[in-house]
């Protein structure tokens, strides 16, 4: 899996590399552990479990024609149980995005993504995941905004495609400057949750409504 994630960074350094002076190449590596303790009168403070992970990801960014942009963005995670080995897995996730904007009030963003996650002790959870983000905001003027975003991801198991399902999401935000000091944002969503084959898991059907603000105290 590692050797393919070199592989997949080192096409997307070739297919920019002819202008390489707006490219942009950023990423991580990360390695940690964590360890469960009991906190049960007889075993407390004894070690339960332990697990170590492994994280990194790159992203190559091209700057096109200010502000537009686009980006290939690779992650990858490994996680290793000591005792509860059925938790045990490898993700990789290739992202794709692009953004426009129109004359500084109107702009577009386009993603893609893809994510391979296999559980090695836990076959039947294993599952590749599709997913296609189409965003536009609108600057109406200097004090109103709003944003329209649609999400669809679907969702495919290896072992098992009694259990595949899609996620549409819709929303819609509304932001606000009602002065120097308040802003305030209205938000809607939508999202519906539909299995692609006849099972007994019931499908799924919610909507949010929400208030944020920010007010900055003088």
């Amino acid at each position: 899996m590692k050797k393919t994630i070199i592989v997949i960074v080192l096409i997307m350094l070739c297919i920019t590399s002819n202008v390489s002076a707006d490219l942009e190449l950023t990423g991580k590596l990360e390695k940690g552990d964590n360890t469960y303790i009991s906190n049960v009168e007889d075993l407390e403070g004894e070690v339960v479990d332990y697990y170590n992970y492994d994280k990194m990801w790159f992203k190559v960014k091209k700057k096109l024609d200010y502000p537009n942009y686009y980006y290939f963005k690779t992650k990858y995670y490994q996680k290793k149980y000591d005792d509860r080995v059925y938790y045990n897995n490898e993700t990789i996730d290739l992202i794709g995005n692009y953004t426009q904007e129109f004359k500084e009030d109107f702009r577009n963003k386009f993603k893609v993504s893809f994510k391979d996650k296999n559980y090695k002790d836990n076959l039947d959870n294993s599952y590749t995941s599709y997913t296609l983000n189409y965003q536009f905001r609108h600057q109406l003027d200097e004090m109103n905004q709003y944003l329209l975003d649609f999400k669809s991801r679907e969702y495919n198991y290896t072992y098992d495609s009694s259990k595949d399902y899609n996620v549409n999401t819709y929303k819609f935000n509304w932001k606000r400057d009602i002065n120097e000091s308040l802003e305030i944002e209205l938000g809607y969503q939508v999202q519906k949750e539909t299995h692609l084959s006849k099972t007994e898991a019931s499908d799924k059907s919610g909507e949010r409504f929400s208030i944020d603000f920010k007010y900055k105290m003088q």
